[in-house]
C-alpha cells in the first residue's frame, strides 16, 4: 500500500484503515489493467470507475456515513447522485460551504432560546406532548442532574459547579462543521483537480457508448497514430493528478497475470445502474 500513494501529493482520502486498504487494492488493479489493456475503451472506463469510487468514498466519509455502508446497501451508490457530474458538484458545494463557516458551531435556525431541550430526540407526538405539558423541562433536567450528582457522586459536585458537563447533553445544539481532518484533505482539491476529473468524465461518456478508438481518444483531444498508447499515458497521468499515486506505481503488470477489472471489485449493488452521461 505504501508503494502506491505519493506522500508529497494530495491524496483525496479521509477514513479508516480498512477503507484505505480497499481503495489501494482498487487503484492497484486499475493501474494493472490500464497498463496491460490494448483497448482504449477499457482503459478509460477502468480509470473512471476507480475515480468514481474514490470520490464517493470521500464524500460519505466527510459526512461520516461510511460506517453505514454495507455491500448490499452501499450509501455511496444508494444515497449519492448517480451522475458523476452531480457528484462533483455536491463535493464542490460541500467544500465551498463548509470552508465559509466559522470555526465555532453556529446555533441553527431549527432551535430557539425557548426550545425544549434539543438533546431530547423522539417522535413528533412525544415532543409535542413535552412542549405542551413540560415547558420548563430544560430547567428541571438540570436540577435533576444536580440532584443526582449531589446524592450519588458528591465528589464530582465541585467540578459540575465549575461548568464541567459529564453527560453529552449540550445546553444548545447547533450546526456542526464536518470533521476538520476531512476539510483539510479536500482543501487541496482546487479548480485544476475538478477540471481533470471532468475531462476524464467526458472521455468516459464517449467510451460508455462507443468502441471507436479514435472517437474515445478525441474526447481527450488526442489524434494520430498509437492512440491507444496515448490514451493509456493520459489515463495514467490523470490517476497521478487525481488520486495522488506515485510514478513508481505505474509500471507494467506481472507477465502472465490477467488484471481483474475494477468493475468486478467495486462493491456496488447489482441493482444500481451505471453513471449516465
Amino acid at each position: 500500500m505504501e508503494d502506491i500513494w505519493d506522500e508529497s501529493a494530495s491524496v483525496p482520502f479521509w477514513g479508516r484503515m480498512g477503507q484505505l486498504q480497499k481503495l489501494s487494492d482498487l487503484v492497484g488493479r486499475c493501474v494493472e489493467t490500464v497498463t496491460e489493456s490494448e483497448s482504449s475503451r477499457e482503459i478509460v472506463l477502468e480509470t473512471w470507475l476507480v475515480l468514481d469510487y474514490a470520490v464517493r468514498d470521500l464524500v460519505v466519509s466527510g459526512y461520516e456515513l461510511a460506517k453505514f455502508c454495507q455491500e448490499d446497501f452501499d450509501l455511496r451508490y444508494v444515497l449519492l447522485p448517480k451522475s458523476f457530474e452531480a457528484l462533483l458538484q455536491l463535493l464542490e458545494q460541500t467544500i465551498s460551504y463548509q470552508s465559509s463557516l466559522s470555526q465555532e458551531p453556529n446555533l441553527s435556525d431549527d432551535y430557539s432560546a425557548h426550545d425544549y431541550p434539543p438533546y431530547i430526540r423522539s417522535s413528533y407526538g412525544f415532543l409535542k406532548y413535552l412542549a405542551e405539558n413540560y415547558g420548563d423541562i430544560s430547567d428541571r433536567l438540570e436540577e435533576i442532574e444536580a440532584e443526582y450528582f449531589a446524592e450519588r457522586h458528591p465528589e464530582l459536585v465541585e467540578q459540575i459547579e465549575q461548568g464541567y458537563q459529564f453527560y453529552s447533553m449540550p445546553r444548545e445544539e447547533g450546526f456542526e462543521r464536518l470533521p476538520s481532518g476531512w476539510l483539510e484533505v479536500v482543501s487541496d482539491l482546487g479548480d485544476n483537480w475538478f477540471g481533470h476529473a471532468r475531462r476524464l468524465n467526458k472521455a468516459r461518456n464517449k467510451a460508455a457508448h462507443s468502441y471507436d478508438t479514435s472517437a474515445i481518444a478525441k474526447a481527450f483531444g488526442i489524434a494520430g497514430p498509437k492512440t491507444v498508447d496515448m490514451v493509456r499515458a493520459e489515463c495514467l497521468e490523470l490517476l497521478k493528478k487525481l488520486l495522488g499515486i506515485t510514478s513508481s506505481a505505474i509500471s507494467p503488470g506481472k507477465s502472465g497475470e490477467a488484471a481483474q477489472p475494477i468493475a468486478r471489485l467495486c462493491e456496488k449493488p447489482a441493482s444500481q445502474s451505471r453513471d449516465k452521461p
